[in-house]
This record gives C-alpha cells, structure tokens and sequence, in this order.
C-alpha cells in the first residue's frame, strides 16, 4: 500500500516511514532496511516481508549495524540503518564517523522515537541531544521532518544523495502542517505562515507547536510568522536572513537541547550574516524529567504552546 500525497488520515511519522520505504524498494533494489532489534516499531515489518534478501537485522548489536550499514553502501546499495535515536547514534558514533560519514557513504541513518517520544521509557531512551552529535560531522545532513509529508518526501530524497543522512522519525502522531502542494527539499525551510514582527523558525514536532504559538500571539495582535525548518543541516541561510531582516527578531523551537541544533545553527548564520535578536526556546543545560507524559513533560520545561507564547510577551 503506497502513502498518497493527499493521505490526510495517516499521521504516524512510523507508519508513514515503513511504507514509504515499501513503495521505494518496489521501483529501486539498491534499497535496504537495517535493523538492530526495532523492526516491528520502527515500521519495518511490511518491509521484511516483502523483501526478506534486502532485510539485515542485528539484534541490540547497534556499532555492528552501523558498520555493516556503511559495507552495504560500498557494495552499492541504499541502506537505511533504522533503530531507537539514542541507540542508533550515540552508541556507535565511532562507526558511523569512520565507517559511514569519513568515506561519505550513502546511509541513511533514521533514528526513531526522538527527542522524548519514550517520555515514560527513562533517561536512556530520551534523545534531546544526538542532532547536534551528527550535526558536528562533516558532510552529514540533518534532517527532523514536522509531519507525513516530510517524512515521506524525506525517505524519498534520501537515495539521491551522494553522503549520509541523519533523520529523526517522531513515535507521536503529528498532526499535518504542510500544504499538499509544497516544494520539499533538503536545505530550504518552507515558509508557513507570513509575520510582521516575529518569525519562528521551528523543526520535527515544534513546527505544529509554532503554529499554535502564532495564533496565541495574534489575539495580542503581534504577527509571528512560522517556518518548517526540517533541514537542520545544512540550513537554510537564504530564509534566516530574510526573515531576519523582515522582523528584526528570531525564534527557535526545537525538541531538543539548546546547544548545538536548530538554534544554534540558525545562531550561526545571524551572527556572520545578519545580526539580529533571537530566543531560543529547547532543552536547557540540564537532563529532562525523565517520566511522564510527552504533553506534561514538555510544558514543564517550557515548551508548551502556552509558555512559550508567554514567554515572548514578555521579551518584547
């Protein structure tokens, strides 16, 4: 069963993953899954059925995945190497900076449950941190996807790429923010909303949040415009600037700490380019609860719609 553009009905950044990846391995037999013992959540089980030859899995045996993931490519295939985020990054970092990302191998490496998808799961399972990891890698290209959309077009983009690729895929239900009709391409945010005095430049499951936050502030009648930046790496300078120009201030939500990821990328580029005021809004230096409710957890540190409005009134 192929994902239409026009599903509205399937929100599952998983579901949406697995038969994407289906639909892809139908017209391309370069196309693997790679496995360390998350398959079945990871949307991989249609995959393995159809295409048992193209199917590897390893079990919690996540540096040999890696590894093994970066020889597929030299042999001339397009694996995806698809696990929990935490597992599928930090744990084998050293294999994918030698194995996959110094080679500059065509992996795509797909980190389910990001951010604190397994809120209620414990410390281990939370991954506020791994963007800015592989963010630190050269030539890899970061990607969060804010909804189906994203993470269809995502999967499909990935092949052509001539290096790796880190993509995160939400476990949450992610509700629909980018038109039909939308360009999709690595490295160029899409303009959602336009503002006049503020834009918020949002990733994964925070663009949905942004949009809530620009209607927040238009009761107050402050104009925030809102930005799918799903490219993380390499972003978008182009947009940043010209929203920064345009509105004079900057806003960052990501669902992940503040250090090293989509706000301090888009830090980067206001900095050397185009000096301009921004908060960011994300994980702060410390661990977040490490229990609870996505929902809950998330407003306890700040990052509800509510707060986050909130705490833009008070800035300006």
């Amino acid at each position: 069963m192929s994902v239409e553009i026009n599903d509205k009905s399937l929100k599952n950044p998983v579901e949406v993953f697995g038969r994407a990846l289906v639909e892809l391995a139908e017209t391309d037999e370069r196309v693997a899954l790679v496995s360390a013992d998350s398959y079945k959540g990871g949307g991989g089980a249609e995959f393995k059925k159809r295409f048992p030859e193209r199917f590897f899995e390893f079990g919690i045996c996540e540096q040999n995945a890696a590894s093994v993931s970066g020889g597929l490519a030299w042999a001339g295939y397009k694996p995806f190497w698809s696990t929990i985020a935490t597992f599928a990054t930090m744990r084998c970092f050293e294999q994918i900076r030698n194995d996959i990302v110094r080679p500059r191998l065509n992996v795509a490496i797909c980190g389910r449950a990001a951010g604190l998808s397994y809120s209620t799961q414990g410390p281990t399972h939370l991954s506020i941190d791994e963007m800015g990891i592989l963010r630190t890698l050269p030539g890899m290209v970061v990607v969060a996807p804010a909804d189906d959309l994203d993470m269809r077009n995502t999967v499909f983009e990935a092949v052509k790429l001539e290096g790796p690729i880190y993509f995160r895929k939400q476990k949450l239900m992610l509700p629909r923010v980018n038109p039909n009709d939308y360009e999709f391409k690595f490295g160029k945010g899409v303009e959602l909303k336009e503002g006049q005095d503020i834009t918020v430049i949002a990733c994964g499951s925070m663009v949905s949040v942004g949009l809530c936050v620009s209607d927040l502030l238009a009761k107050d009648k402050i104009s925030a415009g809102v930005i799918n930046m799903h490219t993380i790496k390499p972003i978008d300078k182009d947009l940043v600037i010209r929203c920064a120009k345009k509105t004079g201030l900057i806003v960052s939500l990501e669902e992940h700490t503040v250090f090293n990821g989509l706000g301090s990328a888009v830090a980067d580029v206001l900095s050397t380019e185009c000096p301009t005021r921004l908060i960011k809004f994300g994980f702060e230096d410390k661990w977040p609860v490490d229990g609870g409710i996505w929902e809950e957890v998330m407003d306890f540190h700040g990052l509800s719609a509510q707060k986050i409005a909130g705490r833009i009134k008070q800035c300006l």
